[in-house]
Parts: C-alpha cells; sequence; structure tokens
C-alpha cells in the first residue's frame, strides 16, 4: 500500500505548521521562565520587606476570613505609615483573624488588601504563596512566616509583574505572526520562483509525451537545479530522437534489403520455374532448346547460389566475424590480386600496380583482404567497361596502409557514391543484369575491411572514374 504523496503546498503549510508549533513552545517556554523570574525577584523583596512590626499596634482591617472590620482611623500615624510604599504588612493570630500592622498607601482604592486564607499559612517555617486582594483586578504575592503561635504576613502587588508578563506575551506574539508571515511571503516567492520552471517543463515534456518531438525545454540560466534538470531532459530526448531516427532508417534499410534480396531472388527462380513449367508441358521436346533451357536454368542457379552465400557471408560478419591474424604483405598481395583479374577477365585488361619496394605488412586475413581488394578491383574491371584502365596503388599514411583502386570509367553520381558500400546498391539501378552483380560485393569489402578495424571510402563523379580507397592500420 503506496502513501498518498502530499503537494509541495502542502508540504509547505504542514512545515510552517511545525515552525508556528516549535515558535508557540519556545514563546511560552520564555514567558514562563521570565514570568518565575519575575515573582522570584518579588520574592527576595518579601525576605527583605519581612520583619518585626515595631511599637505598630496591630489592628485588624476588612479582608481576613474572619470577617473582623476596624478602620484606618484607629492606627496611629507613624513615620511607616506615611512613607509611600505597596507592602502589606500583618499577623495572622491565632484565631485566625488578619491584624493589619501596615497596610499599602499607594492606589490602596486599586490595590486593596490581600485575602489570607488561614489554611494557606504554614504551620512552621516560611511560604510563599499567590492570592486574590479585596479589589478584583489585583493579585498579591505573599511571604508567610510562622512566629510562634502567629504568622507573620507580608505581601506586595504582582501588577507590575503581570503587566509586564502581559506585553510580553503581546510582544512575542505580534514577533510569531511577524515571522511566519514574513516566511510565508519569502516561501510563495521562492516556490514560484522555483515552480514557474518545472511548470514550463511539465508542459514540455507533455507536448513530447503527445509526439511533439521537435519541442525542448526552455533554458532556465545556469548552475541552477532547474537548469541542470533541463539539460538534462534535452539531452535526453535528443537521445530519444536519435534513436528513432536511427530505428526509422534501420526499418527503411531493412525493408530495402528485403525488398531487394527478394527481387535478386525472385528473377531466377522465376526462370527456372518457367523452364521447369515448360518442361511439363512439353514445349521442350526437341534436344537444343532442352540443352538450352537447362543451360540457362543451371546459370540462375548458380547466380542464385552465389547470392545466398553472400547473404550468408554477409550475416556472418555482422555477428561475431572470425578472422585469421597472420602478417600480411599488401604489396605483394596487390600484385597478386591484379595478375589473377587479368587472367579471368581475358585480353584488353590492364591493371598497373604502384607499390614501395619496402614491404608494407600488416596483420589481418589473407584470404578475406584478397576477397575485399579482388571485389574492388572487379567492379572497377566490370562496370569501367572493355577499354578502361585501372590503376592501383599502395602507400602508408599517418599509421594506415592504403591501397586505392581507380578507373578512368563513366563514374557514378556522388550521392549513389556515398551508398555504394551498402548492400544491394549498383550502377545500374535500372536493375538489370547485364553486369551480373547483384550489389554485394562492395558490402562484403566494406564487412571485411571494418572486421580489420579500417575505412572503405568511394570518391567518384560522372565522366571522371571512380576511386576506391581501403585503409587499415598498420600495427605498432
Amino acid at each position: 500500500m503506496t502513501r498518498p504523496r502530499l503537494s509541495l503546498q502542502a508540504r509547505l503549510l504542514i512545515a510552517f505548521g511545525a515552525i508556528a508549533v516549535v515558535a508557540v513552545a519556545v514563546a511560552a517556554a520564555i514567558t514562563v521562565t521570565t514570568h518565575r523570574n519575575l515573582v522570584q525577584q518579588v520574592d527576595e523583596k518579601l525576605v527583605a520587606f519581612s520583619g518585626p512590626g515595631g511599637a505598630i499596634p496591630p489592628v485588624a482591617r476588612d479582608g481576613g476570613p474572619s470577617g473582623t472590620v476596624v478602620t484606618d482611623s484607629d492606627s496611629p500615624s507613624t513615620p511607616d505609615n506615611e512613607r509611600p510604599s505597596d507592602v502589606f504588612r500583618g499577623v495572622v493570630n491565632e484565631d485566625g483573624i488578619l491584624l493589619v500592622r501596615f497596610s499599602p498607601n499607594i492606589n490602596l482604592a486599586e490595590t486593596g488588601i490581600p485575602v489570607i486564607d488561614p489554611a494557606d499559612c504554614p504551620e512552621r517555617g516560611t511560604a510563599y504563596f499567590t492570592t486574590d486582594s479585596t479589589t478584583s483586578t489585583t493579585e498579591y504575592r505573599v511571604f508567610a512566616q510562622r512566629t510562634g503561635p502567629v504568622v507573620e504576613i507580608t505581601a506586595l502587588p504582582l501588577d507590575q509583574v503581570n503587566e509586564a508578563t502581559r506585553h510580553l506575551i503581546l510582544i512575542q506574539a505580534l514577533g510569531i505572526v511577524a515571522v511566519l508571515a514574513g516566511l510565508a511571503l519569502a516561501a510563495q516567492w521562492v516556490v514560484r520562483l522555483g515552480l514557474a520552471p518545472m511548470r514550463r517543463m511539465v508542459a514540455a515534456s507533455k507536448e513530447i509525451a503527445g509526439g511533439d518531438l521537435d519541442v525542448r525545454v526552455p533554458d532556465e540560466g545556469h548552475s541552477t537545479e532547474t537548469a541542470e534538470l533541463a539539460d538534462a531532459l534535452n539531452a535526453m530526448i535528443e537521445r530519444l530522437t536519435d534513436s528513432l531516427d536511427q530505428k526509422a532508417k534501420s526499418e527503411a534499410k531493412l525493408r530495402d534489403f528485403v525488398a531487394d534480396a527478394s527481387h535478386e531472388l525472385r528473377t531466377p527462380i522465376t526462370t527456372i520455374l518457367g523452364y521447369a513449367q515448360l518442361y511439363q508441358r512439353g514445349a521442350l521436346s526437341d534436344p537444343k532448346t532442352l540443352d538450352d533451357a537447362m543451360a540457362r536454368t543451371g546459370a540462375e542457379s548458380e547466380r542464385m547460389r552465389r547470392l545466398v552465400n553472400d547473404l550468408l557471408e554477409l550475416a556472418k560478419y555482422d555477428t561475431e566475424p572470425v578472422f585469421e591474424r597472420r602478417p600480411v604483405d599488401l604489396g605483394e598481395l596487390c600484385r597478386q590480386v591484379a595478375s589473377d583479374a587479368e587472367v579471368s577477365h581475358g585480353e584488353g585488361v590492364d591493371v598497373v600496380v604502384r607499390a614501395p619496394s619496402k614491404p608494407i605488412t600488416i596483420v589481418g586475413d589473407s584470404d578475406r583482404l584478397r576477397q575485399a581488394i579482388a571485389n574492388v578491383l572487379g567492379n572497377a574491371l566490370v562496370h569501367g567497361g572493355p577499354d578502361t584502365k585501372v590503376k592501383m596503388a599502395v602507400s602508408t599514411s599517418k599509421g594506415l596502409a592504403k591501397v586505392s583502386v581507380k578507373d578512368d570509367g563513366p563514374g557514378m553520381p556522388r550521392e549513389l557514391a556515398a551508398r555504394a558500400a551498402e548492400r544491394f546498391v549498383r550502377a545500374d539501378e535500372a536493375r538489370s543484369r547485364r553486369h551480373g552483380g547483384a550489389g554485394l560485393g562492395l558490402a562484403i569489402t566494406s564487412a571485411i575491411v571494418e572486421g580489420h578495424g579500417g575505412t572503405v571510402a568511394i570518391a567518384s563523379s560522372e565522366g571522371k572514374g571512380t576511386t576506391v580507397t581501403i585503409s587499415i592500420p598498420i600495427p605498432t
């Protein structure tokens, strides 16, 4: 079961919620700590103000649970009573009655006097506690100290402490709101700045997914994550486009190959089948006609055999070609191929071979290389015409051994020369078989040379002949 994925906006809201919770927790901790420190300072003042009440006779005030009420006029005038102070001093007697020794003379109407519950007083020692006052707006901090049967009471109002705490809470709340608002604005700006390129990339990706491979992700600058992502996506699209182009080209070549192979095989098969049908109908009863039919059938069968063998040989080179690796004198090999060609093509054939006196040695399969050079030379002699002169040159250049076969025949268009090494490509595009070839000779030559780590280059133009150059690396 997969967990639901949250959007970036939802994640930001969760993050802001977490920040708000942490900020409130920190503010609460600061507030509680500050309030405690202020109350502790008040407690220290209470200890300093506590002590014997002197000669002031204790009088009762409205504010004790006992309900005892005595007016201020009963309390004699003393320097302590005349001095401005917000300290309350009193005594809780054995009957639980609060006897006032000194009451605050600053804003008494607002602060009142503390309400002391005898249950809050300590049985022994001292105690601190907070209590209400006779007014509803003031709290008192009380320091109670038992001295014998009575409890000395010293109290200070907490108005300033509470006011400072309220101000602190207000400041913290405003600060948290301001920080969260600033973070929200900054996050919104960053999100818009960061998501705008992503949205453009998504739009471009949808167009690409729809089949428009010419679309590219817009460039988003440099040295940013979105720019790196855009570059990666564009590189991926380029590779995808190239792969699709290569696939289309391969499929087109395959279709052409199948069509060409079918065409090349159809002619001899049709010929053989035609003579067989004539024989079955008795149309070849004449011995001379029968002999001619058998000769034509044999020729077409031989042609089909050569074609099938060439296709099998190309298939072998396409998979895992196996070549013998032995030193080969390239100049001597070319002279032997030229000599064989002069004999096989009859009189009037002249092949000039130019090779340096010093042997040019490569490592390869002598028989396969002989076949490759013979294919090139045979094409030059066949397609060049009866009066064509062919020159072979063996040379070295930049670590390569080169064999050039040049004829002064009619040549061929440059567009055709660029494809001459492909399978079933012939100079006679009308598919007439006046030269008997199927267009596989140069394809086999190219496969053999490439198997030796070399290349085949074809240069030709109409009326100026053709030059085929085989280049093979010289071992170091």
